[in-house]
This record gives C-alpha cells, structure tokens and sequence, in this order.
C-alpha cells in the first residue's frame, strides 16, 4: 500500500473514529456506566484503533482551528456529519483536551472510564490537571492528552503545572507497565519511553520542582509512587553530575522500571507486615534477577536495554560487598546503578511501608546514607544527591523555633544558609491551623535571634497531607 492509501485509510478509519467517540458519549450519559450500549461502544472503537494501528503505531487526533486531524491528515467536517463533528470538539474543548494519544493496547474498561471522566470534566469546572490524576487513579493508562492551544503562550505558561501533569502521567504510564507484565506477560516500553523524555525536559527547565513532586508519598500506591520517585530523582540526579542525553534516558528508564522483578514475589510475603523468615527474604532479594530477566527478554538485546536492565539487576549492590543478587568478587557496579541505588534507597526510607508505619523524615535519611551507609554507596554521588536535595528537601515538614510548623517550599540560593530554606506556615504553636505565610528564613538569618529550624516532623502525625501543597 503506497503513501496516498495509507492516508486514505487513516482518513476513513479517523471518521469512524468520531462517530465512535460521539456514540460512546451518546450512550454513557443515556445508561451510565456497565451498560451494553456503553460496552458496545467502546468495543467498536477499540476494533478501530487495531486498524489505524495497522497504518501507524500511534493514533494521534488532535484538534488544530476547529478542524479534526488524524496522524497529521485532517478530516473534514462535511465527510462525517456536522453534528457529531461539532458536538465531539465541543466536549473535548470544554475539557481542555486538544490533542489525544490512544495506544493500540488500550481496553474497553479505559476507554469506557476515559469517556465518563471526559463528559463529567466538560460539564463540570474541572481543570485539565484534574483529569489527568483522576485518569492515574482509574487505571486509565493508555490514553493520553495534551491541553488545547488556547493556552497561554509558552513563555508564561504555568511550568510547574506542566510538571505536575507529567508526574502524574508517569504513574499512570508505570502502573499500565506492571499490569501489563503481571496479565499479559509483556512490557511495551514506548510509553515509558516518552514519559522519560518529557522527565527529562522538564527538569531541564525545573530541577528543583521536580524534586519537589517526589515529595508525593501515597501509601496505597507505594509501588508506583515510588517507580516514578526513583526515575524523576535518577534523572536529576544524572543531571547534576553530568551524564549525556542518552545516559539520561536510560538512567530514567532504569528507575522507573528497577522494582519491575518484584511482579514475581507472591504478594502475601511482598506485603508482609512482620518480619521476613529466611527463606521469604530470599524471595524478596531475587527480585533484581527478575527484573533483568524481564526487561532483557522481552525488550530485546541493545545496548539501552541491557543498560536499563543492569540498573534493575544491580540496585541492592553494594561497594563494600554486600547486598544482593550475589556476584562475583570484584565485579564493578556500573554508574547509571550507582546512581539508582542512592535515589532508591532515599525514597524507601522517606516513605511508609507496610512493616514500617511512619516514614523516615527527609533530614534524617539523608544523615543515614551519608554516616550509616556510606561506605556501601559511591561518595562522590552520594554528596553530589545531598548538594541536590538539599538539607532541608523540599516538602519537609518542620517545627520552627518559635513552635509554629510548616512545610519548606523553596531553597535558599546562599550555600552558607542552606538551614534556612523557605517555609510555608501550617500551625501556630498551639496546634491551631493559621492562614497560610511563606517566610524565608535566610533573610532573617543574620537577626540577634532569628527564626529557624529545630526538627523535622512525620507529616501525618499533624494531619499535614503534602500531596495538597504539591500537586
């Protein structure tokens, strides 16, 4: 099939497609939701999408000056109907949506649930933002969307914003990855590969927000949350010491999929609350095995990917040694696995887990690795990932001198005051929540008796949910 065919076809398959979405709408707000009609619907769009596919990987409709475009080819509004056309750009207009990604591999249960969120976001007050967490929530993972052009331009557009829609597609994208290998024994790495890029881009234009995001901690969805910590955390850290473009794509990769072994433990000994026996502690370290297998076998051979499955294989080694999988004495742990081992071990210490009920408090899992475990970690990194998050990370709680409480939200730009970051004010002394005042310490620094720091505190001691003051 030449060039002209294959975009007749697309042109054909693209007008269907809006008919489809059109019919699937028609039937979620005539049925609601589990109707025959509703699944119908999506079922007869999923079938379309294997066609498209057959022309392209992806299917791509996006919306430019009214008009419709699939993959690029516009599809005129006369070759399908006024009325679907019109009322399809309106509810995705409405929702803010300029631009859907709809991988091949999608189910009718996303595609079904897409739809339900796209019409209550159009008729609602929904912020684009918004939708994107509640699709990460749903499981909706292989759909994806870009907000409509009438944004404003790039050059005051809301970076952060832009980043926060990132960090939560990037949970959606890991959580599809794991439900992929666990029901259907494969992984399709293109989607993670394009959440990475957009990673590293965006910590190009904001290193320090996007550390900032892996503050997030959800206790429910620790595997994911955690998949996706280790990569933003991976890359910037990768960054800050210089490694290539190309390192930083796969260094990224190598932490969002370096607990993908752990699909192999059973689950009753992956979420044991109390202590391992031997012999499931041997289950649990043969999860970086796991993982390289994984990623090796069903990837394919490449120098990428045997560098993203080494940094699954060597997470838990150490330089002193120790750790595990156990390998020959001598062998090298390489950079891109040095640098994982620091930002996983950071993450699983400041977050929560199913043996362990309050988390470890930024400060003071930053003074474990650097006095504790140093000898096990590559110093040079170690106090490169210090200098990088700060001794006061972004997203700490803490108790300031006068007794309020607060969560830091900025650094300071002076090395010498780096105890003095910025904080928001949560609590007055008493315990009392007080109007929200962001104070930077390092400006009263030099003060006869400044305002500073007296501890770190577990945030959901205090009812401080972090995630408000992030995403």
């Amino acid at each position: 099939m030449n060039t002209e065919e294959h975009d007749v076809r697309k042109i054909l398959l693209g007008r269907e497609m809006i008919v489809l979405w059109m019919a699937l709408f028609k039937a979620t707000r005539l049925y609601g939701p589990g109707h025959d009609a509703v699944h119908s619907a999506a079922d007869r769009i999923r079938s379309t999408l294997h066609d498209l596919a057959e022309s392209d990987a992806d299917v791509v409709l996006a919306i430019r000056a009214d008009s419709f475009f699939i993959d690029g080819i516009r599809v005129r509004e006369g070759s399908v109907g006024s009325a679907s056309y019109q009322r399809l750009l309106d509810v995705l207009g409405a929702a803010g949506v300029a631009t859907l990604r709809i991988d091949p591999e999608v189910d009718t249960g996303e595609i079904e649930t897409f739809a339900r969120l796209l019409l209550e976001d159009s008729e609602g007050d929904a912020r684009p933002d918004e939708l994107v967490r509640e699709m990460a929530v749903m499981g909706v993972t292989h759909i994806e969307f870009d907000v409509a052009p009438d944004e404003p331009p790039e050059d005051t557009v809301d970076q952060k914003q832009v980043q926060k829609r990132i960090y939560l597609r990037a949970i959606g994208v890991i959580k599809g990855l794991f439900h992929e290998a666990r029901e259907k024994d494969r992984i399709n790495l293109r989607r993670v590969k394009r959440v990475v890029q957009e990673m590293i881009e965006s910590i190009d234009s904001n290193s320090e927000f996007a550390m900032f995001l892996t503050s997030v901690k959800n206790y429910d969805e620790y595997t994911f949350n955690h998949s996706v910590n280790v990569g933003v955390s991976a890359i910037a850290l990768g960054r800050a010491v210089g490694l290539t473009r190309r390192q930083l794509y796969i260094v990224g990769q190598a932490g969002m999929m370096h607990d993908l072994g752990k699909l192999c433990i059973p689950k009753e000994v992956l979420n044991k609350a109390g202590r391992l026996t031997p012999e499931e502690r041997k289950v649990i370290q043969r999860h970086p095995v796991e993982g390289f297998i994984s990623i090796a076998t069903k990837q394919g051979v490449s120098p990428d990917t045997i560098g993203v499955a080494l940094g699954a294989y060597e997470h838990h080694l150490n330089l002193d040694g120790s750790g595990y999988p156990a390998t020959a004495a001598g062998r090298p742990i390489g950079l891109l696995s040095r640098i994982v081992a620091i930002v996983d071990r950071y993450d699983a210490m400041t977050s929560a887990r199913v043996y362990r009920s309050a988390s470890i408090s930024p400060p003071k899992a930053l003074a474990l690795l650097y006095h504790s475990q140093r000898d096990q970690l590559d110093q040079a990194l170690l106090r490169s990932f210090l200098n990088l998050v700060g001794f006061y990370p972004l997203g700490t709680v803490v108790r300031l001198s006068d007794s309020s409480v607060g969560i830091v939200v900025g650094a300071t730009a002076e090395h010498a005051l780096r105890h003095f970051p910025v904080v928001t004010l949560l609590l007055s002394a008493d315990g009392r929540s007080i109007q929200e005042e962001t104070v930077d310490l390092a400006e009263h620094a030099k003060e006869q008796d400044p305002l500073q720091i007296l501890e770190a505190l577990n945030a959901a001691e205090f009812g401080i949910d972090v995630m408000e003051y992030i995403l």
